[in-house]
């Protein structure tokens, strides 16, 4: 069968009938279906015994860049005999198309053999032995090697085999694609990622900040307005749920990984620096346009998961000092550092100080030996005007959300999080908004792309870190701050004739269980003591009318966010917790406390309300979470410009990759490339 689709492997099943032969028998391969179970032994084995990364149904761009690692587990789940020694020998071999079997270091032009690797780790192969002393997980002794640095040069499938007994053995079949050149190349491309948003917040956002008559609001919020809308699978390569890790590295890198990963498949080693890396898009960016300038900007710290999966490598994304290091140095024996032309974020404490890797001031090091400006305020920011390479870090740890920097003010006296780490406080009013910092990058990537354009991923980040405690109106004011931010780039984009040649995607890299159900009276939740009379205070369908925000200054925010009559919003997932839907003046909110005996339960003092008011919810997660979880929902993908037909329809998340550097015209290798023996 020809594979004839970039964007579906549905039909790969059957594509997959060919004969493998391994200890000169015959035998059929098929697609191993992942294994059932809460905690699988691994990532993408579905094997007994071994593990091939990248797994099963990975695809690649025609000279992108991986590691190839072979793992063979040795267990005994039934306990008779809990020492097991590891696989001695076994052979990896690789064939294209169906072609001859070739061992793996002659395929890949490999004078030596890498050296076999040994180590032990447990498996927990039932939840019991997560939540129970009494049940020991599996003892598992492991031989491995890895080939780093590889390339399919050429389209096609290839299938990569290993044979660990006379009759044991173990097949996976990449797809190397045949490269997309673009109907219209996009010269810039935007990536908003709203970490952890869903449909039901940008109805919540809409409903805040639009006006409407008679029912129909009188505009849509800014990103509604893009030529395409679509829908992206958001699970991980070994579960139903991710993080925000392996989420936004499925964007990076076009492969699905594992939570907490970054740029890797997560292998089964302590090391996490080991693990077989993918090439990302902004390393595959400068190495086949180099001219081209990239930028990272977020409201969380600039080491969190979803800014660091477009510059770094690691399977433990709270690595957080290596991280900056690998900003700056890249990875040794891998493609160069991504050395973005514009960071802006927090995360100061690991640029100098006893945070930072070997206590390395990296604020002088980025000035002296790499060219960077250094700001570390809204002031400083907003009068830059130069060309150099930017980076911004603006307070230590995630950069306060919207309401504290512009209402809540004094909730950031006292906060210690001055960026020069001088103990002094980073107060919200000297942080810059998701606005300040993505029009200020979209400046100097001009200015230092220039005929060669830009790439930048710009993400509100606090709209998932405040869904988390259910803190629902922090999350709402940061999703409208993305939404006033798109509207911003939309402007300037136009106002600097980019608009025509920049693709825009807006999505998010998983959910939340987040949506709104109706309507609450504040003032008469306040007037009755008990959950049952407490209830009534909520409107449905006819009794939902509507809240009382307005936004009479026309900067798209709510002039009032705490109006008599709000949402009745929540989450499927939820601890004991206490819920008023009002906004709380104090911040951060904490839903649940450890009763230091039972895990943790409603917080008495956290009812949200300014009428010291709310409903007792009993929480449907286990004991011990204290906040909300992500779900397993698909997320929505705006997107508007040349390449936005890419994201019209329901995909895999890893896709986005593809329909990205299609647009970019990166699929296809370029005369800056430069050569390497492993081909």
């Amino acid at each position: 069968m020809k594979l004839t689709s970039l964007y579906t492997i549905a039909s790969l099943e059957l594509a997959y009938s060919s004969t493998l032969v391994f200890a000169g028998r015959p035998q059929s391969y098929k697609l191993n279906p992942d294994p059932e179970g809460q905690y699988p032994r691994l990532g993408a084995c579905p094997d007994e015994h071994s593990c091939i990364f990248p797994p099963d149904l990975s695809q690649f761009i025609p000279g992108s860049y991986f590691d190839l690692r072979v793992e063979l587990h040795a267990y005994d789940t039934s306990f008779t005999n809990k020492t097991v020694e590891p696989y001695e020998n076994f052979k990896t071999t690789v064939r294209r198309n169906n072609g001859r079997w070739v061992d793996v270091d002659q395929f890949f032009n490999f004078e030596e053999t890498p050296a076999l690797e040994n180590w032990d780790f447990e498996w927990a192969n039932t939840i019991e032995s997560v939540v129970s002393e009494d049940v020991a997980p599996v003892p598992v002794a492991v031989t491995s090697r890895i080939w780093r640095k590889l390339k399919f040069d050429k389209p096609g499938t290839y299938d990569v085999s290993v044979q660990y007994g006379p009759k044991e053995g173990y097949t996976v079949r990449y797809t190397v694609i045949e490269p997309k050149k673009p109907k219209k190349k996009a010269k810039n491309a935007i990536l908003f990622i709203a970490d952890g948003c869903n449909i039901g917040m940008i109805t919540a956002a809409r409903a805040l900040a639009r006006k409407h008559t008679s029912g129909k609001y009188h505009d849509l919020l800014s990103f509604e307005h893009f030529d395409n809308l679509g829908h992206v699978l958001t699970n991980s390569v070994d579960g139903l749920v991710t993080d925000s890790a392996n989420s936004a590295s499925a964007y990076a890198t076009g492969h699905k990984g594992s939570v907490s990963a970054l740029g890797v498949y997560a292998d089964s080693s302590k090391d996490p620096f080991d693990d077989p890396k993918v090439e990302l898009i902004t390393e595959l960016i400068r190495r086949r346009q180099p001219g081209k300038a990239v930028g990272v900007v977020t409201t969380a710290a600039g080491q969190d998961a979803t800014p660091a999966a477009f510059y770094t490598h690691t399977r433990e994304r709270g690595e957080s000092a290596h991280i900056v290091d690998q900003l700056v140095h890249g990875v040794p024996d891998w493609v160069d550092a991504v050395v973005p032309d514009v960071w802006l974020a927090g995360g100061a404490e690991y640029f100098k100080g006893e945070e930072a890797l070997n206590q390395t001031n990296y604020y002088d090091l980025l000035e002296k030996e790499f060219g960077y400006q250094i700001v570390l305020n809204k002031k400083d920011l907003n009068n830059y005007h130069d060309n150099d390479k930017l980076l911004g870090a603006f307070r230590t740890g995630n950069l306060d959300v919207w309401m504290e920097r512009n209402i809540f003010n004094n909730n950031t006296v006292g906060n210690g999080a001055a960026p020069d780490l001088s103990g002094n406080d980073a107060l919200g009013i000297d942080q810059p908004g998701l606005e300040d910092m993505t029009i200020k990058a979209l400046e100097v990537l001009k200015k230092r792309g220039g005929k060669d354009g830009f790439f930048l991923m710009s993400e509100a980040a606090s709209v998932d870190k405040k869904l988390h405690p259910l803190d629902f109106n922090r999350a709402w004011a940061d999703l409208i701050e993305m939404d006033v931010t798109i509207q911003k780039t939309v402007d300037w984009l136009k106002k600097n004739d980019e608009f025509e040649d920049t693709l825009i995607v807006f999505t998010a890299d998983h959910s939340h269980a987040f949506d709104v159900f109706g309507s609450v009276d504040q003032k008469y939740m306040a007037q009755h003591d008990s959950n049952k009379d407490m209830r009534d205070s909520i409107g449905l369908y006819a009794a939902s009318g509507w809240p009382g925000y307005f936004d009479n200054d026309n900067d798209g925010f709510p002039d009032n966010w705490n109006p008599k009559i709000t949402l009745a919003a929540g989450t499927n997932n939820y601890p004991d917790h206490y819920e008023a839907f009002a906004l709380s003046s104090s911040e951060p909110r904490q839903p649940s406390v450890s009763d230091d005996h039972h895990g943790y339960i409603a917080n008495k003092k956290d009812q949200a309300g300014k009428y010291g008011k709310g409903l007792h919810y009993n929480g449907n997660l286990p004991i011990g979470n204290d906040q909300g979880v992500h779900s397993m929902a698909d997320v929505f993908i705006y997107s508007n410009g040349p390449g936005s037909d890419n994201f019209k329809k329901t995909i895999e998340n890893w896709n986005v990759f593809y329909g990205l550097t299609e647009a970019l015209d990166l699929q296809r290798p370029s005369k800056h490339e430069k050569k390497n023996k492993h081909n």
